[in-house]
């Protein structure tokens, strides 16, 4: 018997390889096959692995090999963490935090989110065009960067001209956000003399925001390669490093440089993983940045207009559109109606964010499900997967929006700590709103399966509608005003939309 190994480690070797490996093993009696991965493209071998292996323990012992299980663990345990520790932060800022502090904490972390209309989308977009450049590439010793010319010289301006994106965008983010903060904090609170502070903590929160966005591109391209598990396996350890730096301020009765302290925190694990693993990719992004002319050219550069706008503007509209969805409830009370009523939106929608993470959790889980079933065009196996899905996400967030709701009505009733929250009636309006969205983001998923996006429009339209409803409401009424505004557009205006958009393209793409 004659024993023959297969070696291969990127994508498009695997796909030359698969039908010499699978002739092999139709030939027991006469070859061994023995199949050896060198892994440069670990992420992007899954389907070719499973097909190859049509399923077999052979496929899913490669598979654990690669590290797949430990991408969606690590993907897991950041989502878990998440919901374990936003109950712990909930707790140290109502024992350490004034009603007015807390109206601070949360008002700081809506208006950070201002850090979207810095960043225009291009997150997305780089690991797109990363992942279409790394198909001929793979990475080499301490992050450098091996494979074909061509496929390597776009990679190599794509990297050094997103990270000169990112890098004004950051130092755009500090020149115009603190100066925004500190007028929009000092509105309307001249001579009103706090017993904390929060001009300091607030520059810093800003700094360590943009230090955050640029590491971003980064990260994009290591996503963009295929390595999912780097990139989730940091943004679990940031998580983790980030609440536990924060708790110890809180507690030490640090105050709102807490806020700082979770930036600084995520900022620290990143730039640390970089220069641990992958400093030839920090040096090539400072070679491109400040002596381009080092660089070989490519033949067929990356045109920014040409290729990346088309894209990115996209991803800008929706992404932009999406802060004033839900991101206008903290300043619009805190400029209306004060700090301690803006920190009781802040602490309750916290909460509900948590059962909204929760949920999507579950959707997003069965998302490369739905992309293989569209990629063979598997309609009905598609639709009894996604109505599954979507049933039981809707029933956990209605499950959970009643308990939050007996929860906040609990400790309201017989804790001081409850007063920290919007009223129980109010509270539920809002856990309501939060199982709306959960199925309208379940109707996003299954498009966007397609690699299509035909809710921009209707996205934006809502963005507009909302952030208007929000502010008139909010200034006449407070937090029953967006609340009652917020449930109001949901199920009057944006689930019609979204669902009519979702039947009309998914009739469309199924009959084509």
């Amino acid at each position: 018997m004659l024993t023959v190994m297969s070696i291969f480690g990127t994508r498009p070797e695997a796909i030359k390889m698969a039908p010499v490996i699978k002739e092999l093993e139709r030939h027991p009696e006469s070859f061994r096959s023995v199949v050896c991965v060198t892994a440069q493209h670990r992420e992007m071998l899954d389907q070719e692995i499973m097909e190859m292996s049509d399923g077999n323990k052979v496929g899913r012992g490669i598979l654990n090999m690669l590290g797949m299980n430990r991408a969606v663990i690590y993907g897991m345990l950041t989502r878990i963490w998440g919901v374990i520790a936003g109950p712990v932060t909930m707790l140290l800022i109502a024992a350490r935090f004034t009603k007015e502090q807390q109206g601070f904490y949360y008002t700081f972390g809506s208006l950070l989110g201002l850090q979207v209309f810095f960043e225009l989308g291009l997150l997305f977009v780089v690991a797109q065009f990363a992942s279409h450049e790394f198909v001929y590439l793979k990475w080499g010793e301490s992050g450098r960067i091996e494979g074909d010319t061509e496929p390597l010289k776009r990679f190599v301006e794509l990297l050094y001209k997103t990270t000169k994106w990112f890098g004004v965008a950051s130092l755009l983010m500090v020149v115009g956000l603190v100066p925004a903060g500190l007028y929009f904090f000092n509105y309307g609170n001249e001579g009103v003399v706090h017993d904390f502070s929060w001009r300091i903590p607030w520059i810093l929160a800003v700094i360590g925001t943009a230090s955050n966005l640029l590491i971003t591109p980064f990260f994009a391209v290591i996503m963009g390669s295929g390595d999912v598990v780097s990139v989730n396996h940091r943004e679990m350890l940031g998580g983790v490093v980030g609440s536990l730096v924060s708790w110890f301020v809180i507690g030490m009765y640090g105050g709102l440089y807490a806020v700082s302290a979770v930036s600084f925190g995520i900022s620290l694990i990143g730039w640390s993983y970089l220069i641990r693993t992958k400093p030839e990719l920090l040096k090539l992004a400072i070679s491109g940045i400040f002596h381009p002319e080092s660089l070989p050219k490519s033949s067929r550069g990356i045109s920014w207009w040409g290729e990346i706008w088309p894209m990115q503007w996209r991803m800008a509209i929706s992404s932009g559109a999406a802060y004033f969805i839900m991101q206008l409830f903290n300043p619009v009370l805190f400029h209306y109606h004060g700090a301690a009523v803006a920190g009781q939106m802040g602490m309750t929608l916290s909460a509900a964010n948590a059962l909204l993470g929760i949920c999507m959790t579950l959707l997003l889980a069965k998302n490369p499900e739905f992309g293989k079933l569209v990629a063979v065009r598997d309609w009905v196996s598609l639709d009894k997967l996604f109505f599954r899905v979507l049933i039981q996400a809707a029933s956990l967030a209605v499950t959970g929006a009643v308990i939050g709701t007996c929860i906040i009505w609990f400790l309201q009733s017989n804790f001081s700590i409850g007063q920290r929250f919007i009223p129980t009636p109010y509270a539920a309006l809002l856990f309501a709103s939060m199982c709306v969205l959960v199925v309208i983001n379940g109707f996003a998923v299954y498009l966007r399966a397609h690699k299509q996006e035909p809710l921009m429009v209707a996205i934006l339209i809502s963005s507009i509608i909302q952030g208007l409803v929000t502010w008139l409401l909010g200034m006449q009424y407070g937090v029953l005003g967006v609340v009652i505004g917020f449930f109001s557009v949901m199920v009057l205006f944006i689930l019609p939309a979204v669902y009519f958009v979702w039947r009309r393209s998914r009739k469309y793409w199924h009959t084509a």
